[in-house]
């Protein structure tokens, strides 16, 4: 099975540095022109059918992307980490105290203050969605995935393995950036 995630384009919360979370946030203009981008870089590869968050900015990425040549499913398993207090925050102006410095994917910590959700909560979530993946479709399928940042995280982690020791960090998704597994 093939399977290639994108991240939604930019919003304005990206440029502010807000935590966006579930918060609905829709595309910016340079969020648009990320999509149309994505889209004439993937344009010759056909797909089985695409999965997107139903938030506004990784939905409105996908209509961009796929451009009607496959069926569009929103899934509510594919909606951002949740964090809780957090959310609409600017992160470099917000006393932190730690969280975000290391310990917000530290399975160790799991880290949930504020009612956000932990990161074994996130990981369990998309494990989830990655199983039902590998059940309902055939293995040569070839599946698009748009959705966001902390959510794209913990897949990838759950398609190429972690352990406790796992850093976290050092996997990042830009907005627009597409990355292509063969599971």
């Amino acid at each position: 099975m093939k399977v290639f995630t994108i991240r939604h384009g930019q919003t304005d919360w990206n440029l502010a540095c807000r935590i966006q979370g579930r918060t609905d946030v829709p595309l910016n203009a340079t969020g648009r022109e990320q999509a149309e981008e994505v889209r004439k870089k993937i344009a010759d590869l056909e797909f089985d059918i695409c999965y997107a968050s139903p938030l506004a900015r990784a939905a409105e990425t996908a209509r961009i992307v796929v451009d009607e040549k496959c069926e569009i499913v929103y899934d509510e398993r594919l909606v951002e980490r949740y964090f809780g207090d957090f959310e609409g925050k600017v992160a470099k102006d917000y006393k932190w105290t730690g969280l975000l410095k290391g310990d917000l994917y530290d399975r160790r910590m799991n880290i949930s203050e504020g009612g956000m959700e932990s990161i074994k909560e996130l990981l369990a979530r998309s494990r989830e969605f990655l199983d039902w993946l590998l059940t309902t479709h055939d293995a040569d399928a070839r599946i698009l995935v748009v959705a966001h940042g902390a959510f794209l995280k913990t897949l990838h982690y759950n398609i190429i393995g972690y352990d406790d020791d796992t850093d976290f960090y050092d996997f990042y998704l830009k907005n627009g950036e597409v990355v292509e597994y063969n599971i």
